[in-house]
């Protein structure tokens, strides 16, 4: 074991937290650059200017300084999990904060203080840019910004957007004919995870998987024999298995990741959410969903291959699952709960039946993308994803101007109407809003002065042509909760930097 404390230990956080923002900055804005992956199993490298899949490919040899990245990975993976957006923007921020902070530090400011400090400057930012939220905006205009001013996928995008709505479910693959088009299919969402994210198998940490088994368990798994039936079958079939339960003992999930690590068996657990009536009527609409009947005991010593439902496709992530083109036949089911919301007077049990019937009839879009190269595909089909997360959240709570040009509104707002008296903190944490409309100009090679976005409302930065223009006549918008939740994820990691006092490296044998 070793150990470094004080100064010495932040100081290398402070190294991975730069190593990182600085691979990730030139990723912003409409005149963002690229960055080059190489691939660890050969082949071509990954051209890409996707914040978070950069982020998660940095490191470096020294522990302490990888101590660092992997908090800055942090920032990313929150930013993404929490709005699948602002990953680059969260990184800038947080990279601004750390330094800062340890910079006040060292002028014998209490890092307990510059912490409440910036949490309550946080708190009025979010005030501030919940005010300005429009909820008139043309979705295309969300769409292309996300993905990298690309009009072409920006109509394609907000066209399947405004048909699914914020709570539809679209899916992403590559294209097999070099074209991009949307595709519909049988299946639905359900709105939790895989169990570990040693489960994963795909890039962003997702679950994969082409025609899946589906076993769907009504109670808890208290043992791993309650899965062996099940995972025998989906080793003599050589195909990867998904388990939808109400719950797990910890020693089914040890005993599982070993084997799956392993490489003995391709699966994944899902618990499925809500309370107890709520997890037996998502089971019963996903047996019904991929043809199968819920278990309720575990009596069986095997299980035939017909026990168990199927889909063509499943994509697992840490907060979501989603079942493509499902084998079942939902037809009865529709009709029973039909007749039983029509049969209710009760409107709560009426709305909730209301929402399985449009689970289970709604289906999956999906964004098959195209590109010239597998290379350019995977640049394309990462940016894809980011803006199908920010159509959604745009369509959920609205649009702010966009370009940073809010945040550095922020920002001179806290500093006209300071509700404290710390000055340095104030300027620091200003400094850190104006963050990515800064690398925005940047990455622009404008001399604009920024101070013109004081004038009014509504105007931004254009980072092509380096001219101030107007956010709502230009259609430059960003989802609010993109903009809030990349600046929560910043805030919360610098403050973590922050109160470190001993960093520890665990003996490596």
């Amino acid at each position: 074991m070793s150990m470094l404390t004080g100064t010495e230990a932040r100081s290398k956080l402070l190294r991975g937290v730069n190593l990182v923002a600085d691979a990730v900055k030139g990723t912003l804005g409409p005149q963002a650059r690229t960055v080059i992956l190489q691939n660890p199993l050969g082949g071509y490298p990954a051209i890409l200017n996707d914040g978070v899949t950069i982020a998660r490919a940095v490191t470096d040899q020294d522990p302490y300084v990888q101590m660092g990245i992997d908090l800055m990975k942090q920032v990313s993976a929150e930013a993404q999990g929490n709005s699948g957006d602002g990953t680059t923007s969260a990184t800038i921020i947080a990279k601004t904060l750390a330094n800062g902070s340890l910079s006040l530090m060292e002028k014998q400011i209490s890092p307990q203080v510059v912490r409440d400090a910036l949490i309550s400057y946080t708190e009025q930012t979010r005030d501030y840019l919940e005010s300005k939220v429009n909820k008139e905006f043309d979705l295309v205009d969300v769409a292309t910004i996300a993905s990298n001013n690309d009009e072409d996928l920006g109509r394609i995008i907000a066209s399947v957007m405004k048909q699914n709505g914020d709570k539809g479910t679209v899916t992403i693959e590559k294209s097999m004919n070099g074209q991009t088009y949307v595709d519909s299919a049988d299946g639905f969402e359900i709105y939790s995870g895989y169990i570990h994210r040693a489960m994963s198998n795909a890039p962003r940490n997702m679950c994969e998987y082409e025609n899946p088994l589906i076993y769907v368990c009504g109670r808890k798994i208290n043992t791993f024999n309650d899965l062996i039936p099940a995972l025998e079958v989906s080793i003599k079939e050589g195909r990867p298995l998904v388990v939808f339960c109400t719950a797990f003992n910890n020693s089914v999930l040890q005993n599982l990741l070993v084997n799956v690590i392993q490489g003995k068996v391709s699966a994944a657990v899902v618990q499925v959410p809500g309370m107890p009536h709520e997890q037996q009527a998502w089971l019963e609409d996903i047996a019904a969903a991929v043809g199968t009947k819920m278990e309720t005991e575990f009596k069986r010593l095997t299980i035939d291959l017909e026990v168990l439902g199927t889909c063509k496709k499943s994509f697992i992530g840490e907060r979501n699952t989603v079942l493509v083109d499902c084998d079942g036949d939902v037809t009865e089911s529709v009709s029973s709960l039909t007749e039983s919301r029509d049969s209710t007077d009760n409107e709560w049990d009426k709305e909730a039946y209301q929402n399985r019937i449009t689970r289970l009839t709604t289906g999956i879009s999906t964004i098959y993308v195209g590109g010239v190269t597998e290379v350019e595909q995977i640049e394309r089909k990462e940016r894809v994803d980011d803006a199908v997360n920010a159509c959604k959240h745009a369509l959920s709570d609205g649009v702010i101007a966009g370009g940073g040009s809010e945040l550095y509104r922020a920002a001179s707002k806290l500093k006209q109407h300071p509700k404290d008296n710390n000055a340095e903190i104030l300027n620091l944490f200003s400094t850190a809003l104006a963050g990515p409309i800064t690398t925005i100009k940047e990455n622009a090679g404008s001399d604009m002065f920024l101070n013109a976005l004081e004038a009014e409302d509504g105007i931004y930065l254009n980072g092509v042509s380096g001219d101030i223009g107007n956010a709502w006549e230009d259609g430059v918008v960003d989802p609010v909760n993109v903009v809030i939740n990349s600046l929560d994820a910043a805030v919360s990691v610098a403050a973590l930097i922050l109160m470190t006092d001993a960093a520890i490296v665990a003996p490596s044998d």
